[in-house]
């Protein structure tokens, strides 16, 4: 059984909840993240990312606020491999994410 940890942030979007999703998604694929499912009635977006050094996963939450939309994140990671000493793997997830989230 591998060893994961979480790790949570979140952003902040001008503009509105259907831009987001579309936004969210494209940087999801171009991240190179696998198996996108998209929830539309939760507003929730997860994805899986495995590549050789990290295999993990991130989950997207959309919510509307006043000033804007407001992109919760969290990645789970397995931490039990010799890359992980190294670096942290949800770091690395939520770096893919964010990076292409422009």
């Amino acid at each position: 059984m591998a060893i994961r940890k979480s790790k949570e942030n979140s952003l902040q979007f001008n503009g509105s909840l259907e831009e987001a999703k579309i936004k969210c998604k494209s940087a999801l694929e171009a991240g190179g993240f696998k198996k996108i499912e998209n929830n539309d009635s939760l507003n929730q977006l997860n994805a899986k990312f495995n590549n050789f050094f990290v295999v993990g996963s991130i989950d997207l939450g959309l919510a509307n606020t006043e000033h804007g939309v407001t992109v919760s994140l969290k990645s789970t990671a397995n931490a039990d491999n010799i890359f992980a000493l190294f670096s942290s793997p949800n770091d690395k997830i939520m770096k893919s994410f964010t990076d292409n989230f422009k």
